[in-house]
């Protein structure tokens, strides 16, 4: 499976957490200032940003534009109005809410990743009822689904990972350059925190060719 790196953005600040994809811009939190920034892709300018208390790992962007960020202690979903950063949702976890790091919404049902344990799971957007459980080989950080793969990043092996939904197996695994937080993709491209470097990077990938293994 080919893999290249495409473009590296400096991050607006130094504990870098989620990354999010709204369709032109992305967004991004931090942990030390507590916010969540959009930022344009051609070239890291910080275009806006909007507070979120106690900001811990992952964010997504659900259908209608609203930010989900993990956040607080113990850690739950906030999702924030992406004009003013006020809440209009929040969603607990269960008991091992510490263990949760990942995060990625889409239009009916919204998905976690464990970091402890690398199990994924697929969860019903409304009554937070599991739909589907996935077990991973790795400590899943961020994640993003593409084509019924879903990829994410294990910050302890510096990698960057393909688990294959319907083989329910690891289909490609490429070493990174620093350890990787937050993951989405734009539509062409995966974009990860690099948390070592405080960079944000964009990397391209064959798709046409992920069931190597």
């Amino acid at each position: 499976m080919g893999f290249k790196m495409v473009a590296n953005l400096l991050s607006p600040g130094r504990h870098l957490c989620g990354l999010a994809w709204d369709g032109e811009t992305l967004w991004h939190s931090d942990g030390t200032t507590n916010r969540l920034y959009r930022i344009d892709p051609g070239d890291g300018t910080v275009l806006g940003s909007i507070p979120c208390e106690r900001v811990r790992t992952c964010l997504s962007i659900d259908e209608e534009g609203r930010l989900w960020q993990i956040a607080g202690n113990p850690k739950r979903i906030r999702v924030l109005d992406p004009l003013d950063g006020r809440m209009v949702r929040e969603i607990p976890f269960d008991d091992d809410a510490e263990s949760v790091c990942a995060l990625y919404v889409g239009s009916s049902s919204y998905w976690l990743g464990s970091k402890t344990t690398g199990r994924v799971e697929e969860r019903d957007i409304n009554t937070r009822a599991v739909l589907q459980a996935y077990q991973t080989d790795g400590s899943v950080h961020g994640i993003a689904l593409v084509d019924r793969v879903i990829w994410y990043t294990d910050f302890p092996a510096s990698a960057l990972v393909a688990f294959d939904l319907e083989r329910r197996t690891e289909v490609a695994r490429y070493p990174l350059p620093g350890q990787p937080t937050g993951l989405c993709w734009d539509g062409g491209r995966l974009w990860y925190c690099d948390y070592t470097n405080k960079r944000i990077t964009a990397v391209e990938v064959d798709l046409a060719s992920r069931h190597v293994r």
